[in-house]
C-alpha cells in the first residue's frame, strides 16, 4: 500500500519550490469541449456545430509535440480533461505518449463511456488518479441534470470496474438544487466502494446561466451553498479534524487588521496553467486571459507571457482587508465570472463568505 501522506507532503513542497523559482510544474489539457451528457450548470461543453463555429480540436500529434515541450520545462503532474476526454479521438495514443515521458497523469471523466476495455487500457497503464463525477446518486440526477438517462449506474459500473483493476479513483461531486438532497447519499456510495469523495459547492455560473438571476441558476443560492460547505467539510474531515479547523479559522476571523494579498495568491500563473481545446495557454480554467497561443508560440515563451502578464491582476481593495477573507473564495477568476470585472466585489461570494463565518462561530466548540 502507497504511503499517500508522504506522497501528498512531497508534492506540495514540490510546488512550492516550482511556484517560487516561477516555474511550471502543474497542468490541465482541455482536450475538446464535446460531451455526451448535457449538465444544466457546464460552463465548457459545446455541442459540435458551436465547436466547429470556434475552432477545431488539436490532434493527438500536436498534444504529444507539446507534452514534450512541457516536459522539458519541468511539468510534471498532469490532468486531462474536457469536456469528455475519452471522447478524444487517439485518447489512448495521448495517454500512453504522455506518460512516457513521465508526466504523472490524473483524468477527470463522468465514466459514463468506461466499459470492461476501458477499464482494462486503465489498468494496465494506471495514471496517478481516476476523478470521476457523480452528478447525483441516482438516476433522476442524471436525467433532469444531465439530460443523459442510464448515466448513474454506468457512472457506478465504471467505478467498479476500475476498482477491481487495482486503480486509484476518487469520486467529484458539484452540488447544485436538483442534486442538494444526494449529498449523504453520494458521501455513502464513496464508503460503500471504498472510493474517498470530494464535494464542490460552489460554482462558477453556467456558460449558459450567466445573465440570469441567483434564482433561476442551476447552483446553489450562496447561503444554502455555504450550508452545504459545512456539510462537506464535515464529512471530508470526520468531526475531531473539523473541530481543529473551524477553532483555527476562527482565529483567522478574529484577527484585528488582517491584510490579504491583493494579487494572484494560489497556484495560477505562479507555477501552474492549463492548455484550452483551441490551444490558449492560460493561468487556469477560469480565466480566459491572459491567453497565449502555444501551438503557434512554443510552450516556454507562452509560459513567460503569461506568467509576467497574471501578475497584473489585482483583487478589489475591499476584499484585501475584508474580516472575511479567510473563508471567502474570491479570486480574480471568479470575481470575473460573477460581475464582469477582474477587481470587484462578487455579491454571491460576499453573501457565501457571510453564511460560511457565521455557520463556522455556530460549530466551532474552541477550549
Amino acid at each position: 500500500m502507497r504511503d499517500i501522506e508522504k506522497e501528498i507532503t512531497l508534492e506540495r513542497a514540490m510546488i512550492r519550490r516550482a511556484a517560487a523559482a516561477q516555474r511550471p510544474i502543474n497542468s490541465s489539457l482541455e482536450l475538446l469541449p464535446l460531451c455526451n451528457m448535457n449538465c444544466d450548470m457546464c460552463y465548457i461543453r459545446l455541442s459540435r456545430t458551436e465547436m466547429e463555429r470556434t475552432g477545431r480540436m488539436h490532434t493527438a500529434d500536436e498534444w504529444i509535440r507539446l507534452g514534450e515541450e512541457m516536459a522539458q520545462s519541468g511539468v510534471l503532474f498532469l490532468l486531462l480533461t474536457g469536456g469528455e476526454p475519452l471522447m478524444f479521438p487517439d485518447f489512448r495514443r495521448l495517454y500512453l505518449e504522455l506518460r512516457r515521458r513521465g508526466m504523472i497523469l490524473t483524468v477527470n471523466t463522468n465514466g459514463t463511456l468506461l466499459d470492461e476495455e476501458w477499464a482494462e487500457f486503465i489498468g494496465e497503464n494506471k495514471p496517478r488518479r481516476i476523478n470521476i463525477t457523480l452528478y447525483g446518486a441516482d438516476d433522476e440526477a442524471y436525467r433532469k441534470l444531465c439530460h443523459y438517462p442510464g448515466g448513474f449506474e454506468k457512472a457506478l459500473n465504471a467505478i467498479r470496474l476500475l476498482r477491481e483493476r487495482g486503480v486509484d479513483v476518487k469520486i467529484n461531486g458539484s452540488v447544485t438544487k436538483e442534486n442538494y438532497k444526494d449529498m449523504a447519499a453520494i458521501y455513502r456510495i464513496g464508503q460503500e466502494l471504498d472510493v474517498p469523495v470530494h464535494i464542490d459547492t460552489y460554482m462558477l455560473p453556467g456558460i449558459h446561466e450567466s445573465d440570469k438571476s441567483f434564482d433561476e441558476q442551476s447552483r446553489l443560492n450562496p447561503e444554502d451553498a455555504a450550508a452545504a460547505e459545512i456539510e462537506v467539510m464535515k464529512n471530508e474531515m470526520g468531526q475531531e479534524f473539523f473541530q481543529q479547523y473551524a477553532c483555527a479559522i476562527l482565529s483567522r476571523l478574529e484577527e484585528e487588521d488582517a491584510v490579504y494579498p491583493a494579487g494572484v495568491s494560489c497556484m495560477a500563473g505562479n507555477c501552474s496553467f492549463t492548455v484550452n481545446w483551441q490551444g490558449e495557454l492560460r493561468p487556469c480554467v477560469s480565466l480566459s486571459e491572459p491567453a497565449v497561443r502555444v501551438f503557434e508560440t512554443g510552450f516556454e515563451t507562452a509560459w513567460r507571457e503569461v506568467s509576467r502578464r497574471t501578475k497584473a491582476f489585482r483583487l478589489n481593495q475591499k476584499c484585501t482587508t475584508c474580516r472575511l477573507r479567510a473563508v471567502c473564495k474570491t479570486c480574480v477568476a471568479s470575481a470575473k465570472l460573477e460581475t464582469g470585472k477582474y477587481d470587484a466585489a462578487p455579491e454571491y461570494l460576499c453573501r457565501y463568505a457571510k453564511e460560511y463565518a457565521m455557520r463556522i462561530k455556530e460549530k466551532a466548540k474552541c477550549g
